[in-house]
């Protein structure tokens, strides 16, 4: 990005997630050289408020969007941005289409909201007409790079976006064949850096929550295209988180939305190269949102394909990992299964007697056989993984309760007790929803 040509254009849902997601990569571009554009698409007039003395917003929409207005301009400032758009707004529609502007979703209790006839709720609103805004601001800057939120939150109006930009992307040749941003990235929050961010959240003694991280809003590492190193940015992103009041409270290194849940200003910010239209080419992609990639484009010719649509590269490795960690997670199952087997059976007795017997042993070997399974239900882990240890746990309570050999480990009642309720606990953990909340507005 030492070129001075390079241009970058952000796509972002509500005010705050410039800062929130992406602050350290907006500021490193513009530091630079390169031009950046941030388009925001709602306002975020329907998000809760978190300080007390403003609170007073949280029932008139119309005063909340303009205060996020006047904070995103100054968190821009702060990060060097001198190019923003409303999506809808001015230089952020096709020409032949009116003004207008798009509302996040309010919340269920809240009255709805006289909107005027040129506002839209984004998750009403018509997902091609939401694309062809985007594409209008795409055509008219020509960015090389275009960048968006992954699924870091369970915000819809985040999916929607990514969405729009995605189909913006693919569409981005319509009015020149010859031309075609080189990457679309998603911001995504990978498991291992965001396991270390927990650790400094736990350490920094916070009363803050940490954000939802399960499997459906986090990504493996190995997903990972781009890592940006945002170390020397961290002042400037704490400045510029700052001036989000109405939503975002910083206190040390920690920032806090309204539902109390926050994370540590990051020191890496990472993406997800989402496009399908480029690959790395050189060590520099891996920090880079421009160089290093070469565009397929140009060695294939194919523009024409929905990058949502298109299979990931390195498909069969993918699915050889996969298949190798659905093994794995099996082998583990029966292993933690047969051993809680041997030691299902121990009970203490405090008399010396016969009686009374506590069953120790059986209450420890529920803990160990259904903690693995909690636990890789709670963690990020790769989709259905406690679906695979449960299959190795039956596998093997099933085998060791039909082999004569084992008959002996398996005694009465606390066989049975073991056996059928192993298998069903294991089970209930596996399967059972999970509530997942988010919403970054």
């Amino acid at each position: 990005m030492e070129n001075t040509a390079k241009r970058i254009l952000f796509v972002l849902a509500h005010p705050g997630d410039e800062t929130v997601w992406v602050g350290g990569t907006i500021a490193d571009a513009v530091a630079q050289g390169a031009q950046v554009t941030v388009v925001t698409v709602t306002r975020g007039e329907h998000a809760p408020v978190l300080p007390e003395e403003l609170r007073y917003l949280a029932s008139d929409p119309a005063a909340l969007a303009a205060a996020r207005e006047s904070e995103l301009a100054q968190a821009l400032a702060c990060l060097g941005v001198t190019d923003h758009r409303w999506l809808g707004g001015l230089r952020a529609k096709p020409a032949d289409v009116p003004l207008h502007r798009y509302a996040d979703a309010a919340p269920a209790s809240a009255t709805p909201a006289a909107e005027s006839a040129a506002t839209t709720p984004l998750a009403e609103a018509d997902p091609e007409a939401v694309a062809a805004d985007v594409q209008a601001v795409v055509q008219q800057l020509r960015p090389h790079a275009i960048v968006t939120l992954g699924a870091v939150d369970a915000d819809p109006d985040h999916a929607a976006v990514r969405r729009a930009t995605a189909r913006a992307f693919a569409e981005a040749h319509r009015d020149d064949e010859a031309w075609h941003p080189r990457t679309l990235f998603a911001v995504e929050r990978p498991r291992g850096p965001l396991r270390h961010d927990l650790r400094r959240l736990a350490r920094s003694r916070s009363v803050v929550r940490p954000r939802p991280h399960d499997r459906h809003t986090t990504v493996p590492d190995r997903r990972v295209d781009t890592s940006v190193d945002v170390r020397a940015r961290r002042e400037t992103i704490r400045r510029a988180l700052q001036c989000h009041r109405t939503r975002i409270a910083l206190e040390g290194d920690v920032w806090t939305l309204a539902d109390g849940t926050g994370a540590p200003v990051q020191g890496y910010e990472y993406l997800v190269e989402i496009g399908g239209r480029a690959r790395p080419v050189s060590p520099d992609a891996e920090r880079d949102l421009i160089n290093g990639w070469e565009p397929l484009a140009a060695r294939e010719g194919d523009l024409h394909r929905h990058p949502v649509d298109e299979m990931p590269s390195g498909r069969g490795i993918l699915l050889l990992e996969r298949a190798g960690t659905a093994i794995a997670l099996v082998l583990l199952g029966m292993l933690v299964a047969t051993i809680t087997t041997f030691s299902h059976a121990a009970v203490w007795r405090p008399t010396g007697q016969a009686d009374p017997a506590i069953p120790w042993g059986l209450v420890v070997s529920f803990i160990a056989l259904v903690g693995v399974a909690l636990a890789l239900r709670l963690e990020p882990a790769p989709p259905w993984s406690a679906a695979w240890y449960a299959l190795g746990v039956w596998a093997a309570l099933y085998t060791l309760a039909q082999a004569s050999s084992s008959q002996a480990l398996m005694t009465v009642p606390l066989g049975a007790i073991w056996l059928y309720g192993g298998m069903l606990a294991v089970a209930v953990v596996a399967f059972i929803p999970l509530h997942r909340s988010g919403g970054g507005r």
